[in-house]
């Protein structure tokens, strides 16, 4: 079975089509992204990113995972750029595992979750100018599954493509859309080096 259909994600042209406007895209602004076939590292499974290359795993990751994934890692590349307390505090609880969180900590991690989905979404918006609505309510509800399952690995230390799609799967679609941050975007090639690696899981 391919990922795609394991998933119930968006599959077809269209999705291939965005997934390699917006590898030209981000590669134009100085972030190389590579494809490792090999197992995912940190046993999870799409993507990190380290300095400005993204790596990406093909084997386990369907192409709209990765769409999102380079969407979304770029977010994260800016907010490490532009480093605040709270992105400080929302990277050290996104590498603790197996301890539980408090509502405080759950609202600062969805804070800046969510504002790298919408430094993301600036980039598909100029990437992909013409996207179709439904990779744009799969790009929300990608969100937001992937945000609460994140909250579990931190507490529990689980994670993997069984429990991802079952997240997936109970994120409903909602009428609200990421909206793209209103900054331009970054040109990676004249920036310093980035001393975080940072995991989407």
């Amino acid at each position: 079975m391919k990922l795609d259909e394991f998933f119930g994600l968006p599959d077809g042209k269209e999705v291939e089509e965005v997934l390699a406007a917006l590898h030209l895209h981000i590669e134009s602004l100085g972030v190389n992204v590579v494809d490792d076939f090999s197992p995912p590292n940190h046993a999870r499974f799409v993507g990190i990113f380290d300095d400005n290359v993204i790596t990406l795993y093909p084997n386990s990751a369907p192409a709209f995972a990765r769409w999102f994934t380079i969407a979304h890692l770029y977010g994260h590349m800016i907010q490490l750029m532009n480093e605040t307390p709270r992105v400080e505090r929302a990277n050290s609880l996104v590498l603790r595992l197996g301890e539980p969180i408090s509502a405080e900590d759950v609202q600062i991690v969805y804070d800046h979750e969510r504002e790298a989905a919408e430094l993301g979404r600036k980039l598909v918006a100029v990437a992909n100018p013409n996207l179709s609505l439904e990779l744009d309510q799969a790009y929300c509800r990608f969100f937001h599954a992937d945000f609460r399952y994140l909250i579990n690995v931190i507490e529990t230390a689980e994670s993997g493509t069984d429990l991802f799609a079952i997240y997936w799967k109970r994120e409903p679609v909602t009428p609200e859309l990421i909206k793209s941050d209103a900054r331009p975007l970054v040109d990676m090639k004249n920036m310093p080096i980035l001393e975080d690696d940072i995991i989407v899981i």
